[in-house]
Formats: C-alpha cells, sequence, structure tokens
C-alpha cells in the first residue's frame, strides 16, 4: 500500500535504547549521590569514595533535592518512552486500518455499494479515535460547494458556514518555501487551531486537500466530553483522514469507466438538444424575417405620416429580444462571448414586465420596483429578462389555482460568509432579485435536483427540465448565485445574487433600439430568392432603402440577364442555388459584380468556398441597418478593388513611357 505524502509527517518513536541509557544513567547518579551523602562506614573505609566525597562536600539536604531531580527526570523519559511507544501502536494499528479500508473497496462494487462501505469505513474509523459520530464532504476550494458528502452510522449535522469557510481557507494556505499545507485541524466548540488550552471537547474538524485539488472536511462529535487532542494525536488523524481518502480515490479512478460512459451518454442528449435548437433557431429565424421586416416598413411609412400606431414599437421590441435569443444559441455552438455592459437590474426587470404579461395572462406579478442608482451589474438585459422569465413561467406551470409571484429588487451588503443552496456567499456588495409565488412549492426530495439538465417532474404533460437549467447557466455565467427555500403548501422563493458594479449603466433602450441607416443612389441589385413572397418583401426593403431591385426565382433566369446586363450587387439566396453549382460557378456567373450570399442551414461547403471568393455572407432575419451596410460595403469595397486594379496595370506602361526618351 502507498502511504500518502502527509501520512509519513505523523509522529514516531525514537530508537528505546536512548531513553533506557538515560534512565539508568539518571538512575545510577541518584544512587550515587545518595550512597556518597550517606554516612555509612564502608564509605569512609573506601579511600577514593571517601575523597570524593570530601572533595565534593555533599550537604545532606543538597543531595536528597540533587538525587530527586535525577529520579524525576528518570520518570519524564520513562513517560515520554511510553508516550512515544503509544503512538507508535496507535500509527501501526491506523495502517492496519487503512489496509482494511483498502480491501472493503472492491474493485466490482457498484455506486449504491460503494456508498454502504464507505458507512461502514466511516464508522469504524470515528470507532477509532473514540467519536460517537463522524461526517465526511468533499468540498469544491473556489465555490465551497459540498460535491460529494459521506456519514457514518451515525452522523452529527451539516458543517456551519463560518467553520468550512475557516477550514477551506487555512487548509490552502502555503508555506514561507511556497508549498501548499494542505491540511488544518480545528476544535470547533473553541473555535481554535491548536486546542492545547482546552481541558475537554465534543466535537472536533479536520481538513486535507485530496488527490483532485479539493478539500475534504471530517467532522467527528463526542457523546461525552474527552480530553483534547494532543498534537501527536492531530498529526496521526490528520494523516490517517488523508490515507482513507487516498484509499476511496483509488477505488474511485477505478471505477471512472462507469462515469465516463454516463457521461457519454448525457453528451450525446445535450448533442441532440444542440442539433434540436439550432433546427428551432432557424426556422425561427423564418419567423422573425417576416415579422422585422413589416415591422421596419410600417416604421418607415409611420415617420412619413401615412400611418402610425404604437403597437408597431412594441412588436419591434419583442421582436429584437427574440432576435438576440438565436443569436444566443448560435453564439453557444461557435464558442463566443456575449456583450455585457453595466445595466440598471431595476430598469432591466421593469422591461421585462410586459413581455410576461403578455405571455403568462393569468398570472399576477407584483413588482414594486422602486427605482434605484445604486442596483447595478454588468451583464445584457435579455439574459436577465430570460431568467425572470423562465422563473415566472416555473411558478406558473408548477402550480395550480390562482399564483401570484412578487418580484423585488434591492442591493445588499454582505459581511460574512453566507450559506446559500447551492454553495457559499463571500462577503461583498451585491444586487439582489427576489421572486417568490404562492404555489404549491417544492418537496424536499425533488429540491436539490431542480437544477440538473433534463430533471423535471412535468414530463407527462411535455416538461423538457431545461427551464431552470437555464437559468442556472444564465446566473453563474456573470458570476452570480443562487439561494431557494421552498415550504410545501405554502410557495417557493428564489434569490439571486449578483456582483455590484460601480461603473455607469448602459440606458436599455441602447440594447434594442433600431439603428439609422444609410440609403443608396439608385445602383442596380440582382435578387435571387426561392419564394415569391420574400422576395417581395426583400423588392420593397432594397427599393426604400434607396436601389433599384431586379428579383429572380430561378437562377436559369438570373443567367440569362446577366448574360446583358451587369448590376453593381448580387444577391442569392443559398437555397436557390441548385447542388450541381458551385462558388465559383456563382462568381463565374457574376461576371465581376460582388456577390452577398444569404446563408441558411445546410451547404456549408459552399459558404466556405464563398468565403475563399471574398463574397459577402448575410444571415437571417435581415434587418435595415445590416441590409444596408451590406449593399454598400459590396459596392464601395468591388469599386475599389477594380480602381486598385486599374492602377496596378496602368504602373508598368507609364514607367515604360518616362524610361523610352532615355
Amino acid at each position: 500500500m502507498i502511504i500518502p505524502r502527509p501520512w509519513l509527517s505523523a509522529r514516531t518513536a525514537r530508537p528505546s535504547v536512548d531513553n533506557s541509557v538515560k534512565i539508568l544513567v539518571s538512575l545510577f547518579g541518584a544512587l550515587l549521590i545518595a550512597l556518597l551523602a550517606s554516612g555509612h562506614e564502608s564509605t569512609r573505609d573506601c579511600t577514593l569514595c571517601g575523597a570524593a566525597a570530601g572533595g565534593l562536600g555533599f550537604s545532606g539536604a543538597a543531595s536528597a533535592v540533587l538525587s530527586f531531580c535525577l529520579c524525576a527526570y528518570a520518570l519524564w523519559v520513562t513517560f515520554q518512552g511510553m508516550r512515544q511507544s503509544q503512538s507508535t501502536r496507535r500509527l501501526l494499528e491506523s495502517q492496519s486500518l487503512l489496509s482494511k479500508f483498502r480491501r472493503a473497496f472492491d474493485d466490482n462494487l457498484t455506486r449504491s455499494e460503494f456508498t454502504l462501505v464507505a458507512t461502514t469505513v466511516l464508522s469504524e474509523f470515528a470507532q477509532f479515535f473514540g467519536a460517537d459520530e463522524v461526517r465526511l464532504e468533499i468540498v469544491e476550494p473556489r465555490t465551497g460547494v459540498t460535491v460529494e458528502e459521506y456519514f457514518g452510522i451515525k452522523f452529527p449535522p451539516p458543517i456551519e458556514p463560518e467553520v468550512k469557510a475557516d477550514l477551506l481557507v487555512r487548509a490552502g494556505i502555503t508555506s514561507s518555501n511556497g508549498e501548499q499545507i494542505g491540511r488544518h485541524f480545528l476544535d470547533v466548540e473553541s473555535m481554535r487551531p491548536w486546542p492545547f488550552t482546552a481541558r475537554t471537547t465534543m466535537k472536533v474538524a479536520a481538513a486535507v486537500t485530496t488527490p483532485l485539488g479539493r478539500i475534504g472536511i471530517l467532522l467527528l462529535a463526542y457523546s461525552k466530553p474527552r480530553r483534547s487532542f494532543r498534537e501527536d494525536e492531530i498529526s496521526l488523524l490528520c494523516s490517517a483522514l488523508s490515507g482513507l481518502i487516498q484509499t476511496a480515490a483509488d477505488h474511485c479512478k477505478r471505477r471512472n469507466r462507469e462515469d465516463l460512459e454516463r457521461s457519454l451518454s448525457h453528451a450525446e442528449r445535450v448533442q441532440a438538444v444542440g442539433t434540436l435548437a439550432s433546427g428551432i433557431a432557424h426556422e425561427f429565424n423564418n419567423i422573425l424575417g417576416a415579422l422585422l421586416g413589416y415591422g421596419e416598413m410600417a416604421l418607415q411609412r409611420a415617420e412619413e405620416g401615412e400611418y402610425v400606431g404604437h403597437y408597431l414599437h412594441e412588436m419591434m421590441a419583442t421582436a429584437r429580444r427574440a432576435e438576440f435569443i438565436v443569436s444566443q444559441i448560435l453564439t453557444l455552438s461557435r464558442s463566443r462571448e456575449q456583450e455585457r455592459r453595466p445595466i440598471n437590474l431595476v430598469e432591466a426587470i421593469r422591461d421585462a414586465l410586459p413581455l410576461i404579461s403578455a405571455s403568462l395572462p393569468d398570472l399576477d406579478v407584483n413588482a414594486p420596483l422602486v427605482p434605484d442608482e445604486d442596483c447595478k451589474l454588468l451583464g445584457h438585459p435579455v439574459e436577465l429578462q430570460q431568467v425572470v422569465m423562465n422563473l415566472c413561467k416555473n411558478a406558473f406551470e408548477a402550480s395550480r389555482g390562482e399564483i401570484k409571484v412578487d418580484i423585488n429588487v434591492d442591493v445588499v451588503l454582505v459581511e460574512g460568509v453566507k450559506s446559500l443552496f447551492l454553495g457559499l456567499l463571500q462577503p461583498g456588495k451585491y444586487a439582489r432579485v427576489s421572486i417568490s409565488d404562492n404555489g404549491n412549492g417544492i418537496s424536499p426530495d425533488v429540491l436539490p435536483h431542480i437544477f440538473e439538465p433534463f430533471f423535471t417532474t412535468k414530463a407527462a404533460i411535455g416538461g423538457t427540465g431545461l427551464g431552470l437549467a437555464a437559468v442556472h447557466g444564465l446566473v453563474t455565467a456573470i458570476d452570480g448565485r443562487i439561494d431557494v427555500t421552498s415550504d410545501c403548501g405554502k410557495g417557493t422563493s428564489f434569490e439571486l445574487y449578483f456582483p455590484h458594479s460601480t461603473m455607469v449603466p448602459t440606458p436599455i433602450n441602447q440594447f434594442i433600439a433600431v439603428p439609422s441607416v444609410m440609403s443608396g443612389n439608385g445602383q442596380l441589385i440582382a435578387i435571387l430568392k426561392p419564394h415569391c413572397r420574400d422576395l417581395a418583401m426583400l423588392e420593397e426593403k432594397i427599393a426604400a432603402l434607396g436601389y433599384e431591385p431586379v428579383g429572380f426565382l430561378e437562377i436559369g433566369m438570373m443567367e440569362d440577364w446577366l448574360s446583358t446586363q451587369t448590376p453593381d450587387l448580387i444577391m442569392i439566396d443559398v437555397r436557390s442555388i441548385p447542388p450541381s453549382y458551385s462558388a465559383r460557378d456563382i462568381a463565374t456567373m457574376a461576371r465581376g459584380a460582388h456577390v452577398a450570399l444569404i446563408s441558411h442551414f445546410g451547404r456549408e461547403e459552399i459558404l466556405i468556398s464563398a468565403i475563399a471568393l471574398r463574397f459577402t455572407l448575410l444571415r437571417e432575419p435581415l434587418s435595415s441597418r445590416a441590409l444596408a451596410d451590406a449593399i454598400r460595403g459590396g459596392i464601395v469595397g468591388e469599386k475599389e478593388r477594380r480602381s486598385l486594379v486599374e492602377n496596378r496595370s496602368a504602373l508598368p506602361s507609364a514607367n515604360r513611357w518616362t524610361a523610352s526618351p532615355s
């Protein structure tokens, strides 16, 4: 059995021969002094001893004191030897116990059997140190979340947040030479790391670093007061705990195959959901294309005085929120970071209330949002609105009857470490959102699983188990924390904590404001779309931007027209390109005109080739700003390219003309 490094620091007894020599010398010295000080006749007859006695001149009192000191020293050395022998015996017994534990963790144990064996092992471990109750928690040091938890047959209550925070900090302290100490002992009742001044104790805790970099915290409780731990007992406890965790870790490595298979199955499910989400996103894009297109046209007509309607502005704001959600889904697949700026939390949630009322008309939402200039954080308003929307929808779907949801926003100052439903909340200033309902509540056996992906209690009515998982992902992505309390029959409360920001907040309307667009000057634009309705809408939008559109429904008709005409820009929907056509064929057909491709799901090979040929790529829905920028960029860029080619072709002839006189 390989003993971990912390184990080697346990105190062991020195060779007993040293103590034996000290004891014999001390006793012999005490006896010699007693003989020299006595007035025995045989001592006087001895010339050598008499001379020694006379020379030293011992008095009776001094001899007695010196003899007593030597005898006391011999007794102290004997006591120390007994303690060292006892420490060595305990060390050997603990090694035998760990060997027994190693045999108990059989390779063929299942996860449930491993838990039962761990309970027995911990009970024997506690009995070895005289404890009546034992609890072991494996904690992630960065977040304070308990990753795994094991109990003995009898176990104490959970470790207090203050004790856990102190152990996590001290177990991770590095020494002066830069090495991590990796262990800490604490008398929980007195909160002293080295309880030598206390005579008795009833609860102690020890923390050591695990092989995976986490912190293992052991809590031992005694039914009766016991003598405080000595330094050698503390070293033995921490070393034995390291050996126990190492033994269990070795078994965990052997069962990693089962976990990897489960993770692979989970990853395949996530991939399937991702594929489904990608398809939904692109289908949703088609709906948004019509919504944004006709909405922008209506706004332009309204500015000209032809028609004005407030509902069109609401439609545009809602459509742009949906556009951002689609962008989020596509961003996740491309591993890009979302834009985050300082925002006012009260304004962001107030902006989402109309959307909640429209989506859940039967939900009674009470949101007394008082303006607060200090309630700021770094994020995106649509992400926060998604969080609030999902929590309100979850409360509505999980309850029956009249449901009331209260939404409150405030700024809190956390002075000490606070224990939450998920991990620990470090001291600091936070913007807090409280969302509570009067529903049926969440049962205690369901509550620990509510943020797990695919976990749902509404599978029979179409629940996916992704709503609260999305809430957890969005909140933690901006370094937020979640606390959940629920009482069956009374309701559930979610408290979201976000790190406070001191930066000036960005107005919410800047995230979804309709940008201004630049108009053209009658340039000719050729368009190819597969559907008549989409073609008509795109022609109308391009005409409104000041260009002259010419639309086609078939690529053959466009090819015939291009043989006699030269447009300033060609826009082609990739769905209109036959499978036999390549990007090179499109470039040949364009005859020098710049090409802009409207991309859709699929046909990735032609899009890759289009990038190499410097085509412009557009993604629907096409807003007026994106469409205007693409057209202007394509026309101006093509003119600059042609001008550069003409200058380069004219340069050699100019050189020959200037060189001919010589």
